[in-house]
């Protein structure tokens, strides 16, 4: 009787290498990762501000801050109002605009108006003054210079080329809704006398602030996704195909190899006769066994 096979042992399979191709996975995922971080904290911080940090009106405002100047006015660089893009008008941008000013004297009066920068320019056209730029950025008072010598031919209240003035004792507030253009913003005293000096701070509505925050945190989470599935996929491990004694895909258990013994000896004359009689009379044929 042939004894049967036994299995064969083979040592366990050994963990995949890390090739060329995981490699370039996982630093295109970590890399996928940093951008979707930035978008979810910028998003996350204009959905604060749209949602918490607008006033009452619904303004969004710059921090205040102080301005002063020796001459008779203060004006600000030329603002440019142009979007750069036709699809995006300024009313969905900005919304309307608002500036806030304080006489550094609570009694004294302030006044404030913006206008066209030529129109500006021509009225304050060698008038002593400071222009500031960067205002509403928190660094307009080290973004200062001095300019003229002269004093204005009038006080700005009896000018007519203001697109959006306000003058007064305490708190002045001037709204005006932004057009494309140049313009400049002017502050002096009511009368036109010199030594001008102010607390000042500039918000808007912004009403594409919400849309554009909830843009930059499904953004973020569309790359957070897919950088965690690359990254996924590079990292995983792949369990290597054994074709062991088991089936084929089916690895050997880890271990030492297993022991074999023979199989039991068979006692031939105790076994029974397993040999039938043809219909014939002739035993059938029983092949050699090895």
């Amino acid at each position: 009787m042939a004894a049967s096979p036994q299995p064969v042992w083979s040592p366990p399979p050994t963990a995949p290498r890390w090739g060329p191709g995981r490699i370039v996975a996982l630093v295109v995922g970590l890399l996928l990762l940093l951008p979707a971080i930035g978008l979810l904290a910028g998003g996350g911080v204009l959905l604060w501000a749209d949602r918490v940090a607008r006033d009452d009106n619904g303004y969004l405002f710059s921090s205040e801050e102080s301005f002063s100047s020796p001459g008779y006015a203060i004006s600000t660089a030329r603002i440019d109002l142009a979007t750069g893009a036709d699809w995006l008008p300024l009313s969905a941008a900005l919304g309307d605009a608002r500036v806030q000013v304080t006489g550094t004297d609570p009694s004294s009066d302030v006044f404030i108006g913006i206008a066209r920068a030529g129109d500006a320019s021509a009225y304050l056209d060698g008038v002593e003054r400071t222009v500031v730029g960067d205002f509403g950025t928190g660094s307009a008072a080290d973004n200062q210079r001095q300019l003229g010598a002269e004093a204005p031919f009038a006080p700005p209240g009896e000018q007519n080329f203001w697109a959006a003035q306000a003058g007064g004792p305490g708190t002045q507030s001037l709204t005006w809704t932004p057009s494309g253009g140049n313009w400049t913003l002017v502050v002096m005293n009511p009368d036109a006398s010199a030594d001008v000096s102010v607390d000042a701070r500039l918000g808007a509505t912004v009403p594409a602030l919400g849309g554009l925050a909830w843009g930059l945190l499904a953004g973020g989470l569309f790359l957070l996704v897919i950088g965690g599935l690359v990254i996924l996929l590079a990292v995983r491990s792949r369990p290597a195909a054994a074709g062991g004694p088991y089936g084929a895909g089916v690895p050997m258990p880890p271990g030492p190899p297993p022991s074999w013994a023979p199989p039991a000896p068979v006692d031939r004359d105790a076994a029974p006769d397993t040999r039938a009689e043809s219909p014939t009379g002739v035993p059938p044929q029983v092949p050699p066994t090895g």
